[in-house]
């Protein structure tokens, strides 16, 4: 399971002859200790969306599609923020109204107004899309792979994103097809813009030259009747619709399957509980999964070809605390193709990924295109935090650019999300401390109170908190050259390695985390965590019983610590 929060998961079902009916974008929630309840942080309805048409091709008609998160109906947004509902249909598909909602000619912006919702957001090139209502109400999206369908020669992508209480999630998503390049970004209430998505120079053409290369690939290729390139498809839907054999992934799964045969694969799912494992043998004709404790758990069948690349299937994840993070992490060392060669997973040398044969070669080049290294080429790629995706819990605004095909693409923002290149032995993105720690030991104050355990309960996931200076062991902290912070056995530390505003600050056993890795500004008097550069924060101000959590850095007096 992921270490970041991520879409809410809301998946609308239909029956669809031509297509997939689907309400929000198929993401799951990431491991967040049951107990966190992170403060509303995100109280408007919409923030305004600024998309720019760079790629000179035009004019580029604009879709706001998803769910309404009040009500759970499915729609579109108008470009004042406004939510439509489909109107009902019966069981055959009807066209859809036209809900294009801009259109951006070349070298031209638009600001709209982004709603909350989950869902997508569509852009087309040259013509507009063609959407089916079935049902009541629900939306059947293209499914260019397969026969038939209306938008197959039509040039278009799409973003995923959720707006919420909790803030913005934007994706930049190779899961369905690698098409149309295009980066998304943000920015934050203190201005500050992070984006995600950009390719390299000249990598569109290079990664349809490199996938064409290898034996058994190039089927995923889709051209319109002229032969120009409209797209890859994931091997996923190459599968469904014969694009490529599913012997390039099959050879792998059976060497998987009998190696486990004769020993166990160890999961570690969660990156803050070091302690919590999974181990799995194959027994006949299913992978039996055990707990620390000897108790069986999970069971698999061998999975096939389309369950493996479409993490799913025999490989079905529930959003749960047990079976999700097992599926997940299964289907990232298949995909990845770490499994024969590394019985520990989640495999975290990325200069291991994809060199075992041709098991994925598209999400191989996907991320090989990526100027950071990130991409969503698969369902579960954030196994590890390898996915392209921003986040913020209160956002100012959001940023839409649809690149240019060819030559140098321009960043909306800041790249600097500690990514890594796959193969250039670097780090998995969980950053790094900053500026340094001063070593010491002693209280750890805000104003005239101090950083205590509350009881002196030093136990696993107890949230710290401001309190009156007593001068007793809760208040005594021991600051260390490599960034963390001690109090007795364990460590101050962000809950689930959490990025959001509003992320627990707790006590946890030390396991050499960047969530437990501190940076402190000697002039603003900041403690900022590493995983997220949001600050170490005092929830209801200098007072006495204050919960501490994390938040973006704004320099009041409860985010200002003296040692």
């Amino acid at each position: 399971m992921s270490k970041r929060s991520k879409f809410l998961a809301i998946l609308a079902a239909t029956a669809s002859a031509i297509g997939l009916a689907v309400g929000a974008t198929p993401a799951a929630t990431a491991d967040v200790a049951p107990s966190t309840i992170a403060p509303m942080a995100f109280e408007g309805t919409t923030i305004p969306l600024t998309l720019t048409n760079n790629s000179g091709e035009g004019p580029a008609y604009i879709y706001i599609l998803g769910t309404n998160l009040d009500t759970g109906q499915m729609g579109w947004a108008d470009a004042q923020g406004n939510f439509h509902a489909w109107p009902h249909a019966g069981e055959v598909p009807v066209s859809a109204p036209d809900a294009s909602i801009a259109t951006i000619g070349v070298g031209q912006s638009q600001t709209i107004r982004m709603p909350k919702l989950s869902g997508r957001i569509y852009y087309s090139y040259g013509e507009k899309l063609d959407f089916k209502i079935v049902l009541d109400g629900k939306l059947v999206q293209p499914a260019v792979h397969a026969t038939g369908d209306p938008n197959r020669d039509k040039l278009f992508n799409w973003t995923e994103y959720t707006l919420n209480d909790g803030g913005l999630w934007i994706n930049s998503t190779q899961v369905d097809f690698f098409s149309a390049p295009y980066q998304v970004g943000l920015k934050k209430q203190d201005g500050s813009i992070i984006s995600t998505g950009r390719l390299k120079d000249n990598a569109y053409n290079t990664f349809f030259d490199k996938l064409a290369a290898e034996p058994g690939w190039a089927g995923l290729i889709q051209r319109d009747s002229s032969g120009n390139i409209l797209r890859a498809h994931s091997p996923g839907h190459g599968l469904e619709s014969d694009m490529i054999n599913p012997n390039v992934v099959t050879g792998y799964i059976d060497q998987v399957w009998e190696s486990y045969r004769t020993r166990d694969v160890t999961i570690t799912p969660f990156e803050h509980e070091p302690q919590t494992k999974f181990f799995g043998r194959v027994i006949g004709d299913q992978w039996v999964f055990r707990n620390t404790s000897g108790a069986e758990v999970a069971t698999f069948p061998k999975p096939s070809a389309g369950s493996v690349y479409g993490c799913s299937g025999d490989l079905f994840a529930p959003n749960d605390h047990v079976v999700g993070p097992i599926a997940r992490t299964l289907c990232a060392g298949f995909i990845r193709s770490t499994l024969l060669d590394n019985p520990n997973q989640p495999a975290t040398d990325i200069s291991t990924y994809y060199k075992s044969g041709s098991v994925n070669q598209y999400a191989r080049l996907v991320h090989e295109a990526m100027v950071t290294g990130k991409a969503y080429a698969f369902a579960f790629d954030d196994v590890g935090a390898h996915e392209s995706l921003v986040h913020d819990g209160n956002p100012a605004a959001a940023y839409i650019s649809l690149d240019p095909f060819t030559g140098h693409a321009t960043p909306i923002g800041s790249e600097d999300n500690g990514a890594s290149e796959p193969g250039d032995g670097g780090d998995d993105g969980d950053g790094d401390t900053g500026a340094s720690l001063p070593v010491g030991a002693g209280a750890i104050n805000a104003a005239n109170y101090c950083l205590d355990v509350p009881w002196a309960n030093m136990a696993n996931g107890v949230q710290v908190q401001l309190a009156n200076c007593s001068g007793n062991d809760a208040q005594s902290w021991t600051r260390n050259s490599d960034g963390t912070i001690h109090i007795a056995d364990k460590c101050l530390d962000a809950r689930s390695s959490g990025t959001a505003n509003g992320t627990v600050v707790q006590l946890w056993t030390c396991n050499d985390s960047n969530a437990q890795k501190w940076s402190y500004n000697s002039s603003s008097k900041e403690l900022k965590n590493a995983v997220s550069g949001l600050c170490l924060d005092a929830a209801n101000g200098v007072t006495d019983g204050s919960p501490v959590h994390l938040w973006q850095c704004h320099g009041d007096s409860n985010q200002q610590w003296t040692f």
